[in-house]
Order: structure tokens, then sequence, then C-alpha cells
């Protein structure tokens, strides 16, 4: 059993929206929309754990990565978890990524750490992210990861990622390494 988290509070970033679409590749439905829909049940999951949970956006709107940025901050968030569905020129890039910044605070990193053995226990394949400087992730300075859901530009990702009960397993992984 996990335990409450009471008193904590956790940003949900689902990426793009809007008129930014996101990731292109081979799936059905579009970044924004996949993203949309784990970040949803990513923080239900979370609230039944007692979390404060604020998302940067529940609809399909468009947000600037600065304004994803100011809510971590304003809410003084315990963790900004920003959530997205990546592309790559190689078709065979395949798996979920979890990213931090470079020089990330040891709440951030330790946020990784377990988010990244959730989802391997979860049996999704995850592959090891280097610290990178996403622009959500180092435009405020609360702890916060990115994680990559798969690869909409690999067919057997995108094929998973487009059903709602592989974006129900990543969700409760990811919510699982959160708690």
């Amino acid at each position: 059993p996990l335990p409450s988290l009471r008193g904590k509070k956790v940003v949900i970033d689902a990426g793009h929206g809007g008129k930014d679409p996101g990731a292109r590749g081979v799936s059905r439905l579009q970044e924004k929309t996949i993203v949309l829909l784990i970040a949803t049940h990513v923080g239900r999951l979370l609230q039944h754990r007692e979390a404060s949970v604020t998302w940067t956006r529940t609809t399909d709107r468009f947000l600037e990565l600065d304004e994803r940025a100011a809510i971590a901050s304003r809410t003084r968030t315990d963790l900004f978890v920003s959530i997205h569905a990546d592309s790559a020129p190689r078709k065979s890039a395949s798996g979920a990524t979890v990213y931090t910044c470079r020089g990330a605070s040891s709440q951030s990193t330790t946020a990784a750490w377990y988010i990244r053995r959730a989802l391997t226990q979860a049996g999704i394949e995850c592959r090891a992210g280097k610290p990178s400087n996403f622009r959500v992730l180092v435009a405020h300075p609360r702890p916060a990861v990115l994680v990559e859901c798969g690869f909409l530009t690999n067919a057997g990702d995108a094929a998973k990622l487009n059903t709602q009960a592989y974006r129900s397993r990543i969700a409760a992984a990811i919510a699982r390494g959160i708690a």
C-alpha cells in the first residue's frame, strides 16, 4: 500500500494542447490528447492518496511553457510532473523516458528514480534519461521531472498509447512512482 500524500502539492502538466498537437508519428491520436488523458488519470490517482493536485490544463488548450512553469512556482508545488509522448527519426526508438534538468535537486532525481522504477515494475520499457534543460524543468525553482510515455514514431509504442488500458497502466505507474 502506498502512503497518504496528505499535505503534498503536485502539479501535473499535460504537454502541448490547443494549437500545439505535439509529437507526430504513426499514432491515431495526437500527443496532446494522449498526454491529457494520462495526466488526468495520474492526478485523480494522486487525489485518492489525498494529494493536492493542480493540473496545468484539463482541456485541449494551449499554454506557453513559461505559464506552465509559473503554475509550479505559484502553487509552491512539492513536485512538478510534465507528461509527454516522444518522437525520433529512428522508428525503432521505444520506451518511456524520465528526465530531470542538469544540476537537478535531490528531490527531482529521487522522484525520477522512483518513477522509472515504478514504470519498470509495471512492465513498461523505460530508457535511461540524460539530464535535459527542458523549459518546464528549469523555468522555476521547484522539484520537477518530465516523463515521455513512449514514442509516437514507433508502431508498437503508438499502438499501446492509443489504448485506454495501456494509458491507465502507465498513469498508475507514474502515480505510484510519485507516491
